[in-house]
């Protein structure tokens, strides 16, 4: 690097410096900072937060273990800095929280650029990395000061405001400009899953962050629920969630295949904080997301982990108390109900994507894109209700299009729920289903050309 480089990146560090001073502290990027709510990251129904301690188990999952090795020991993946590797190295997956208002660096994908998101759905090109990064070490995975490329080094960034999930594979800053080899972007309101055969940051396509095991969740008083990313030697082919493979070993699991913890399995002699991630290997599972060492389970970056406690405690756990949830298995989805009551509620407005950012609020819908909407509990909704009554209205569409409504955890219907034209702002009743998984969701599909604002009023229930 030149002198007059050098001195180019230095004084973009201290100008980021500087405005991180001069910001609010709710406005600062954060490292390993607090996520934004609801969690667990992502709708209730989304495969990562389903409970799968009732799915049926694979025919042939002892095949599949015995695959593994049924001695093998599970790992615990993440923990605090490395002390082999000082003064960078680091164990797990870092993560930053940063603002809505975050500038975004265009990204150039050397690997995987067709199978890579370059913007968020509706946004400017780029990903929000902080101009530290550049420079400091532990913000990508490994911890070395602007990535590489000679481990995965992914990068994993949430926009707290907008909800959207960033994240990079290979991430690396080479000499004005970032790089990485793939890259993908969530919204973390959305069940949306990447296309068949795409690639994410992570070899299994699917997001990485919400299948990390963080400490705040293992050392809070709630059970954690969502499942856990996990790595075996080799892989064949993928499942559902999965979208993409990175191999074909004959007997291995696919990518996407789910590894639950015996129901039977007596975990109460481990300590409160392994008790409960144990418990959501139980209830949730762990989701094959990449190749690497058999039964590695990652989770965040963080040095407050005591691996003097993990490490023994997850070998105390064979393959052989796991069992293979039958491959590609998805909740039951009921399409119909018996006779309902109505009742009425006062007009209240479920959504506004016009207000800030948040569950019932903004962004707009953009082109393309799902949101899925907690109705129960909200509104004077009770929790069983089954279906509702709303008023939709989309204000000033930027373009032609359509919206299709549906259960939370359905797949989009064929029919849409209402129409538009570009400029006008419609309206329409509505009756919609809600997840019949009892999670009190309903979703929503811009096919429209352009993002849109919409409002959702609700006016009674039927359960």
């Amino acid at each position: 690097m030149t002198v007059s480089m050098r001195a180019v990146v230095r004084s973009a560090v201290v100008a980021d410096l500087l405005t991180l001073a001069a910001l609010p502290a709710a406005a600062q990027v954060t490292q390993g900072g607090a996520l934004p709510a609801p969690l667990p990251l992502f709708p209730p129904d989304n495969w990562w937060n389903v409970d799968v301690s009732a799915a049926p188990v694979d025919l042939n999952s002892a095949n599949f273990v015995n695959f593994i090795g049924a001695t093998r020991g599970l790992h615990p993946d993440f923990g605090g800095d490395d002390p082999d590797h000082p003064p960078d190295g680091i164990f797990g997956f870092p993560y930053a929280v940063v603002p809505g208002n975050q500038p975004l660096e265009p990204v150039a994908f050397v690997e995987f650029d067709p199978q890579s998101d370059h913007a968020a759905p509706g946004r400017p090109a780029g990903y929000p990395i902080p101009v530290a990064a550049r420079t400091q070490p532990k913000w990508i995975e490994g911890g070395a000061p602007g990535g590489g490329t000679a481990d995965d080094h992914h990068m994993l960034l949430v926009d707290r405001d907008d909800r959207i999930l960033y994240e990079l594979y290979h991430a690396h800053w080479n000499a004005d400009h970032w790089e990485a080899g793939s890259g993908a972007i969530f919204a973390l309101d959305s069940d949306a899953r990447r296309p068949d055969t795409w690639t994410s940051a992570d070899a299994a396509g699917l997001a990485i962050l919400p299948g990390l095991v963080r400490y705040d969740e293992a050392f809070g008083s709630a059970p954690i629920r969502h499942a856990f990313r996990c790595t075996v030697r080799s892989t064949d082919g993928y499942v559902y969630p999965a979208s993409h493979d990175a191999g074909s070993t004959a007997g291995a699991l696919p990518m996407g295949a789910r590894l639950r913890l015996r129901a039977g399995k007596d975990v109460s002699a481990f300590a409160p904080e392994v008790q409960r991630i144990f418990q959501a290997m139980k209830t949730y599972g762990l989701i094959v997301a990449d190749n690497g060492s058999d039964m590695y389970v990652q989770g965040t970056y963080d040095t407050r982990w005591n691996n003097d406690v993990l490490n023994p405690a997850f070998s105390a756990l064979k393959a052989a108390d796991f069992e293979v949830v039958q491959l590609g298995w998805k909740p039951p989805v009921a399409t119909a109900t018996g006779a309902l009551d109505f009742y009425t509620v006062a007009p209240c407005r479920l959504l506004d994507t016009r207000n800030a950012s948040g569950p019932a609020g903004g962004p707009a819908l953009p082109p393309g894109s799902q949101r899925v909407i907690a109705v129960t509990g909200h509104c004077g909704v009770p929790a069983d209700a089954k279906a509702v009554a709303v008023n939709l209205t989309v204000v000033a569409a930027g373009a032609a299009g359509d919206l299709r409504f549906f259960p939370g955890n359905a797949q989009p219907p064929n029919s849409s729920t209402i129409n538009f034209g570009p400029g006008q702002t419609r309206a329409n009743n509505a009756v919609l289903m809600l997840a019949s998984s009892g999670t009190g969701t309903l979703a929503a599909q811009n096919d429209g050309g352009a993002a849109t604002h919409l409002l959702v009023d609700v006016t009674g229930y039927f359960k």
